[in-house]
């Protein structure tokens, strides 16, 4: 099963563009699940929410319909990884995550860039107490993770490695247009597999677009790269790994229409339903 959607949905630049015009807050998750069959939540990263938001987002969504949640901040981003703070925040988590039932897709922990790999036995401590019957995925921001070493601790658990496209000009004054379509910028690295599943996260540069109400930059260059590194995961022999994937709108621009993109491109069921996409192209 392969997954697509944005990371959050509340944005009011989408009003009148993917939400039709006077669209009440309150049905704007019901309505996105009726054109992507997956959803990010970032806003589990501030904190806990209440098992009572939780159970309304599960009953907003179709059946089939996913979210990806994303780790609080206080376990990841907050004192060691075993401290029983951490545990407790991690615990009470997951239990209320877990009021989505099977509508939980994946837990997503995302560590800072200052998280470096001489913290792996912290980290494969805190890994091997997970639940196995979740699905987890891990971003590693520092440089220092990218080795076997890290594959092989991920791998021991199933977790997935997440891949993530957060392009940076390498030289000075090059615009957001020459960041995705290649020039001076770098590549993402090659996606690793190491569990069942492959999390990816279309980011951008946080605020470099002013609104969010269309794409501003023509992503479909830089797309086609990673289309061309995960259909051959996608259509490997033997079990294929399900993918989730998510767009932010700082990739861009607007990230729905840059979702649209990417399924033409990887040749997966347009989502049903269709609403007003912002693009300029």
């Amino acid at each position: 099963m392969h997954r697509l959607g944005t990371i959050g949905f509340v944005y009011d630049d989408w009003s009148g563009v993917f939400y039709p015009r006077g669209l009440k807050p309150t049905r704007r998750l019901g309505w996105y699940a009726q054109h992507f069959s997956s959803l990010e939540l970032d806003t589990t990263f501030h904190a806990v929410p209440p098992a009572e938001r939780v159970r309304r987002w599960a009953e907003s969504v179709p059946e089939g319909f996913t979210f990806s949640v994303k780790t609080p901040r206080a376990v990841t981003h907050e004192g060691p990884l075993g401290t029983v703070a951490v545990g407790d925040v991690m615990r009470l988590f997951l239990k209320t995550v877990r009021e989505l039932g099977d509508r939980l897709g994946v837990v997503l922990m995302q560590f800072p860039p200052r998280f470096r790999a001489e913290r792996r036995d912290e980290l494969g401590r805190f890994l091997r107490r997970l639940p196995a019957d979740i699905r987890f995925a891990v971003e590693l921001r520092h440089p220092s993770w990218w080795s076997d070493a890290t594959a092989d601790l991920l791998r021991e658990r199933r977790i997935a490695w997440v891949g993530s496209d957060q392009p940076t000009p390498e030289v000075a004054g090059v615009s957001p247009a020459d960041t995705l379509q290649g020039g001076a910028a770098h590549r993402p690295r090659p996606v690793i597999v190491t569990s069942d599943f492959l999390y990816i996260r279309w980011v951008g540069n946080h605020g470099q677009f002013g609104t969010r109400a269309q794409e501003k930059v023509d992503p479909t260059p830089r797309l086609r790269w990673w289309a061309d590194q995960l259909q051959p995961l996608m259509g490997q022999s033997g079990p294929t790994p399900d993918l989730y994937g998510y767009f932010g709108n700082s990739y861009a621009g607007h990230a729905p229409a840059t979702c649209r993109r990417m399924h033409k491109l990887l040749g997966l069921p347009t989502p049903s339903g269709e609403a007003a996409q912002g693009s300029l192209f």
